[in-house]
Order: C-alpha cells, then sequence, then structure tokens
C-alpha cells in the first residue's frame, strides 16, 4: 500500500498568508469607524480584494475573526513583542515599552476612543496577561488594602493607548510621552510602598503570568 504525500507549496503558502493578512488588515480598518459596532466580511472582501468566500474559508465565524484580530493588532502595535511586568520595580518599564511602542503605529489614533463592541473583545483579549502581570506586581508591594485597590485601578487606566493621546492632545509631544507614563508609574510605586507596612514586601512570582 503506498502512501500519498501531500506537496508543501512555499508560494501557495506565502499568498495564501498575504490574503489573510490583507483581510485581517480590512477588519482592522473597519474597527477604526466611527460608530462601527460589527465586522463585516462583506466590506472585508471588498477592501481586500478577495472574495466573500475565501474570507469565510480563513475566518469563518466572529470568534476566529476576534482571536486573528487580537493577534494581528499585537504584531502591528508590538513588533518587538511584549515583556510583561515581572515586579513593581520593572512597572515603568513595562508602561514605557509598551507605549512607545503603540504610538509609533498611525491606527493607535484611530481606535483609542473607540467604543465598537468588537473592539473591546478583541482589546481584552489581546491584553488579559498584561492586566494580570500589573495586579500581581502592585499586589506584591504589600500595602493595605485600599490603597492597593487605588493604585491598581490607576495603573490599569494607563496602560492602554487611550492614556496616551490624550497627553498629545494636551501639548506634549509624542516622543516624550511613554517618558512621561513611565515615570507617573514610579511615582504611584513609590507612594505605595510609602504606605506599606511590611518590613519586606511579599515576593513577586513572575512565573505566574
Amino acid at each position: 500500500m503506498t502512501s500519498t504525500r501531500r506537496y508543501v507549496s512555499p508560494k501557495r503558502e506565502a499568498q495564501a498568508a498575504a490574503t489573510r493578512e490583507a483581510i485581517l488588515s480590512a477588519f482592522a480598518e473597519q474597527l477604526s469607524e466611527p460608530g462601527r459596532d460589527k465586522l463585516s466580511p462583506s466590506d472585508a472582501a471588498l477592501r481586500a480584494g478577495v472574495s466573500l468566500r475565501t474570507v469565510h474559508f480563513h475566518f469563518p465565524n466572529e470568534e476566529s475573526q476576534i482571536l486573528a484580530l487580537s493577534d494581528w493588532f499585537d504584531r502591528m502595535f508590538y513588533p518587538a513583542g511584549v515583556v510583561l511586568a515581572s515586579s513593581p520595580d520593572d512597572l515603568p518599564r513595562y508602561f514605557h515599552d509598551i507605549h512607545a511602542m503603540a504610538l509609533r503605529h498611525p491606527l493607535t489614533r484611530a481606535i483609542a476612543a473607540s467604543r465598537s463592541g468588537v473592539w473591546n473583545e478583541v482589546r481584552q483579549h489581546r491584553r488579559v496577561k498584561r492586566l494580570d502581570a500589573i495586579r500581581k506586581a502592585v499586589k506584591a508591594i504589600g500595602a493595605p488594602p485600599n490603597a492597593t485597590a487605588d493604585a491598581t485601578a490607576m495603573l490599569l487606566s494607563l496602560s492602554g493607548a487611550d492614556a496616551s493621546w490624550p497627553l498629545h492632545d494636551h501639548g506634549l509631544p509624542l516622543a516624550r510621552i511613554p517618558g512621561v507614563i513611565a515615570n507617573t508609574v514610579a511615582l504611584i510605586v513609590a507612594q505605595l510602598r510609602g504606605q506599606t507596612n511590611a518590613k519586606t514586601p511579599p515576593a513577586f512570582d513572575g512565573s505566574e503570568c
């Protein structure tokens, strides 16, 4: 009995990858439009120059579209990857990195103010591990519960590009925004350390992120 060996065409695979990228780019453009609350496969097909059947072949349902868009946005915004905060003292570095990388991509401005339900799902999927790392880093300081909760809420609110652009609107040059946010984070961490009654803050286990 002979077995047939599947032929893999590098050219065909490259074309398929390019098609996926074009469709995802078309979906991303939809999210940047004011008032857009749903992804439209037919609109994506038109923008990408492919058939509706091709869109459904690569992304058969909204869940697959959201998961793929999550990865697409991370590749666009953070081409060097995202190194999660490993400790309280690493939080300023983390905030500086994510804002410096995100501000380089033009789409961040368009979607920062988006209230699209689809974008919120994409955003939550992308950020779950990052936000969890922030929470753990703040908790590791060992400050009182209310102070920890207040600091956590403030840091989470500073963790996305929607915190960067208002600073620019108030006259701050883009190049300085990551440093300003990182400095703010450092001040919050220092203040929180001043409120702890523990002589030795609990150890932070970054392996759990």
